[in-house]
């Protein structure tokens, strides 16, 4: 089933702290409709760019140091070989030490947000 999603940003009154509360209104072909609040501050957006390998890792792995959290992404790639195919296509270099906005985009689809 194939969803679609439109994500609103609502402001409450009584929110304190002017925290953005994000309203997802989903659809699909059957006409179904699927309602969630998700709070999240402007902090913990995530922004498609391009990131240092140590950078992204983290992101994925806050709590760990850098060496481990690059394990686990590292780990994390090799074992989704759709995610390995799509980031060759594109020309992944493994000795680079950014992952590129395009790259980065594929690893999000595969990964989802960290």
């Amino acid at each position: 089933m194939v969803w679609q999603c439109r994500e609103l940003s609502v402001f409450s009154l009584e929110n304190q702290g002017n925290i953005p509360i994000f309203l997802y209104i989903c659809t699909n072909k059957l006409s179904f409709i699927n309602y969630h609040l998700s709070f999240k501050t402007v902090e913990e957006t995530f922004r498609l760019k391009a990131y240092t390998k140590a950078d992204l890792a983290l992101l994925y792995s806050p709590h760990s140091g850098t060496a481990t959290a690059l394990q686990n992404l590292y780990r994390w790639m090799k074992r989704n070989q759709p995610l390995m195919n799509d980031l060759q296509a594109v020309g992944y270099n493994k000795y680079r030490h950014s992952f590129l906005k395009q790259e980065v985009g594929i690893i999000v689809k595969y990964l989802g947000e960290p």
